[in-house]
């Protein structure tokens, strides 16, 4: 979301100390331990010559780890995964509140509804508006620091400020729930046969897509948008597809979610730029209605067009995943959209694209073909992708 500073351009403001020597970690006593976050014997001293950050429409603000240095954490060994609990979180507070006041004096005037995810609801602003730090940026924060501290490389910490951490407070005017942003497109599917490990991978990216605020002519990487496939990020090993094979792979399973979400960007319109199918069928969805991602060779990619921004909501319900889009009732002016396929063989299909307006059927565009191998025997039983 694009926001006009009219205050004075605010610089970064780095309160970093001198690094300390690394050191390696030690063992932890049986039942854990309450020290410090600088006790160099179970965390890397290293991290206190490094900084958190956080940005947003080009400004920076950063704070010292150092700062932190005296504050006392618990750790503890779970199943041979070091956990870290901080006990104090008082300077992160200071920090935040210092950003919140000078996050006042950046006004911008709303022309488009605004999503506000503290509500959960579409809103629209007459008035004069600034944002402010919700609830997520500490916990996010809080979050990323106690999995760095247990186990994770000295580094700087960035977070960029994007909708789902900030809140928007009207000045003056006012403030009204808009009715007529409608669930124009939805897909559940289900992951009742997964492993936790797949399952985990699945809320992961979900989490990433979740209360995603979408703008007239933004394009979204699903890939980009999901983050690196990685430990540190959150993902564990499942089965991927890999030439004809399912083998273990960190975030197996996230293609349920890219596959999950274009059904539903599809059903509302929005345009699709890139899909792929998947190399082998799936068992969450019909042949020609999936779409596989993999780093920098598969991805699904779409844009919004309408004059509106339009909301995504990625969540999961007990062993399904749902994903909602909401788009403005006056962009769609009566049309809904059904995205399907044909099978034209047990490893094939045709999918097509029907618009309809208020309810009669006024075209059908084809889509594309899809095509798959079937799955080697000794892999026919194994997770899908």
């Amino acid at each position: 979301m694009k926001i006009r500073i009219v205050s004075a351009a605010l610089s970064a403001c780095l309160l970093l100390g001198t690094p300390l020597p690394l050191s390696a970690a030690q063992a932890l006593p049986v039942g854990g331990i309450t020290t410090t976050v600088s006790d160099g014997r179970y965390i890397d001293s290293g991290w206190m010559g490094q900084a958190l950050i956080l940005t947003l429409n080009g400004q920076s603000w950063a704070m010292g780890l150092n700062l932190m240095s005296d504050y006392p954490v618990f750790l503890s060994d779970d199943g041979g995964v070091r956990q870290c609990v901080i006990g104090d979180s008082a300077v992160i507070d200071v920090f935040l509140s210092a950003i919140n006041e000078q996050l006042k004096g950046q006004i911008f005037n709303s022309d488009s509804p605004i999503f506000d995810t503290g509500t959960g609801s579409y809103i629209y602003n007459s008035g004069q508006t600034y944002y402010q730090l919700n609830d997520n940026v500490k916990a996010w924060i809080l979050t990323t620091l106690q999995q760095q501290f247990a186990a994770g490389k000295p580094q700087t910490l960035t977070l960029e400020l994007t909708d789902g951490y900030l809140t928007p407070v009207v000045m003056e005017g006012t403030l009204t729930y808009s009715p007529d942003f409608v669930l124009s497109g939805t897909c559940t599917t289900s992951f009742s046969t997964s492993s936790s490990n797949r399952i985990n991978n699945i809320e992961v990216a979900a989490g990433h897509l979740n209360n995603m605020v979408i703008m007239p002519g933004q394009e979204v990487s699903v890939s980009d948008a999901i983050k690196p496939r990685t430990t540190e990020n959150g993902y564990r090993s499942a089965g991927a597809y890999l030439n004809g094979r399912t083998v273990p792979a960190i975030g197996g399973g996230i293609c349920q979610v890219s596959s999950t979400v274009y059904n539903a960007v599809k059903n509302s319109g929005l345009t699709v730029l890139e899909r792929h199918p998947h190399s082998m069928p799936v068992h969450y969805l019909p042949l020609g209605l999936d779409a596989a991602i993999s780093a920098g060779t598969k991805d699904l990619r779409f844009r919004n067009d309408y004059s509106a921004p339009v909301i995504l909501q990625a969540y999961t319900e007990g062993k399904n995943l749902i994903v909602n889009c909401l788009v403005w009732n006056h962009d769609l002016n009566g049309r809904t959209f059904k995205l399907w396929s044909k099978e034209t063989g047990s490893l094939s299909a045709k999918t097509y694209f029907t618009t309809y307006q208020d309810g009669e059927e006024v075209s059908t565009e084809y889509v594309g073909a899809s095509y798959y191998m079937a799955p080697k025997p000794a892999d026919s039983d194994a997770e899908d992708e």
